[in-house]
């Protein structure tokens, strides 16, 4: 029988080696001073407005195509092969089949793919500020204040020199010891003009105040203005899908538990045999 190649199971896989090894070259031309900032600027800029820095940077933008075509063709071969292949077996109600699990896996990790598409040309967009204490900024309906600053770890390590770097260096790369996320938080007060609300934001700890979520990005104390206290860049998203990603990835985590456990039950049972 022949094997239809756009739907087949090895070029599932053949694509999903490939996206991997793309990520890890995005990470690569990432880090490059120039590629850097184009990347910080399309994350800050919606789809609509991305052609103008990508004409600059060519190399980004050979990446980004290279990345979209292999997600779609990755859509395309999942969308087909529940189709043609995985449906059937749901349709003719093969309950005991050892793939019974694969239709719901493949429809979740196609929503999740749909949901990422409308939030990025539709919905993606975010509104960032850098405050202290007392300071406040808009984003959307809602007004935000930073209240207070909880830092605990050593404020020598971000202090800031007059080129803008500090002894710890960029967050993303300092040691425990020298920023521990869980010691360290911003407490903020969000405004929507109906309603006040209060509570904490640290580095990847979210606050959310219905579909506003805040995030702590960077604690530093700027060049010169150690009086001024520990500074605070936050990030302001607004996603109303949140709530169905969530849900999805809920349900696919728990269609590969369940997948994995019927795979290890026939094969714990063929070898009793």
């Amino acid at each position: 029988m022949k094997m239809n190649w756009l739907y087949s199971m090895r070029l599932a896989f053949v694509l999903l080696v490939l996206v991997s090894l793309w990520f890890a070259a995005g990470m690569a031309v990432s880090e490059q001073e120039s590629s850097r900032q184009v990347f910080k600027l399309l994350n800050d800029l919606p789809m609509s407005q991305w052609l103008q820095p990508l004409t600059t940077a060519p190399i980004v933008a050979v990446w980004l195509i290279g990345l979209v075509a292999l997600m779609v063709m990755l859509g395309v071969n999942t969308a087909l092969c529940s189709w043609r292949d995985l449906w059937p077996t749901w349709r003719r109600k093969r309950w005991h089949s050892p793939r019974i699990m694969m239709l719901p896996i493949h429809v979740l990790t196609l929503l999740v793919f749909l949901f990422h598409g409308i939030d990025l040309v539709f919905i993606h967009g975010h509104d960032s500020a850098v405050l202290h204490q007392g300071q406040r900024f808009s984003s959307g309906n809602y007004q935000i204040q930073l209240t207070n600053v909880d830092y605990q770890d050593d404020v020598s390590l971000i202090k800031e020199d007059e080129t803008g770097k500090s002894p710890a260096g960029r967050i993303t790369r300092r040691s425990v010891e020298q920023f521990d996320p869980r010691k360290n938080s911003a407490h903020f007060i969000v405004d929507d003009g109906h309603k006040k609300v209060s509570g904490d934001a640290g580095f990847m700890r979210q606050f959310r105040v219905d579909d506003l979520y805040l995030t702590v990005t960077d604690f530093s104390i700027p060049y010169q203005k150690d009086n001024l206290g520990v500074q605070v860049k936050v990030v302001a998203v607004h996603n109303p899908l949140v709530n169905y990603f969530f849900a999805c990835y809920g349900l696919l985590l728990l269609s590969l538990f369940i997948q994995g456990f019927i795979f290890w039950r026939r094969s714990y049972k063929k070898g009793t045999r």
